[in-house]
């Protein structure tokens, strides 16, 4: 039976991720002129660390500007530790962070090449598509910065529902906005938890993708090209 709705996992699915959040922050520092050393990743991660809670809070309100304000003020004490002054390094490290992680020239984060191929494909058979993922707020931001979020009929981040995969609630509220069953629905991830056992788990049929396998057998794929062949798609 063709489904109704392809749900997609977004990091190592449709985005190729190279991210470490203290890594991150002291390649930008450095691209700004920081003379700071390696140790200097892992103090980062310290002081964002001491303020997670806060920041799962935040997510949850939706409010994408007191996140910025937050990332924005670990980055300044960040510097102010390391012994330089925030007012004058922090905006530097701030514009290198925008260019290189969340632009359209993303170095952090690219498209696998199959993604817009296969949107296509589903858009042609009337199929509906949405993106669960384990992420925070700035998913909607990359994925604009990407062109894909207007691809998409839903966008689910983890972190502003308060609950991850495999979670079945994370699921069950993308079918319910949806307006689609389980059993009309077809999940796509690279998470043998998270994706394939929480997508049966609440009823959907799903199917895991490996990038690296050679020879993919079911429930894997290796290409989201191969999605086509694993199910039936006819009315």
């Amino acid at each position: 039976m063709k489904p109704k709705l392809v749900t997609f996992d977004c990091a190592q699915t449709l985005l190729e991720v190279d991210w470490q959040v203290g890594r991150f922050a002291l390649r930008c520092a450095r691209e700004a002129g920081l003379d700071l050393g390696e140790d200097a990743a892992n103090r980062y991660e310290q002081l964002y660390y001491t303020r997670h809670a806060h920041y799962l809070e935040l997510n949850k309100s939706r409010d994408s500007a007191a996140c910025d304000a937050f990332w924005q003020q670990v980055t300044q004490d960040w510097i102010s530790a390391e012994g330089f002054d925030p007012d004058e390094w922090q905006p530097k490290v701030q514009a290198i962070s925008d260019e290189i992680g969340f632009s359209e020239n993303s170095q952090i984060f690219k498209v696998f090449p199959d993604v817009f191929p296969c949107l296509d494909r589903l858009s042609e058979l009337g199929i509906k598509v949405a993106i669960i993922s384990n992420w925070d707020y700035s998913l909607h931001r990359i994925l604009t910065a990407l062109g894909l979020k207007d691809r998409f009929d839903l966008v689910v981040a983890s972190l502003e529902e308060g609950f991850e995969k495999p979670d079945p609630r994370i699921f069950i509220e993308t079918l319910e906005k949806l307006g689609v069953s389980p059993r009309e629905s077809l999940h796509v991830g690279d998470d043998a938890l998270d994706d394939l056992k929480g997508a049966r788990d609440v009823g959907m049929r799903a199917v895991l993708i490996d990038r690296k396998l050679t020879s993919p057998l079911p429930p894997y794929i290796s290409s989201l090209d191969q999605l086509f062949g694993a199910f039936e798609w006819s009315a």
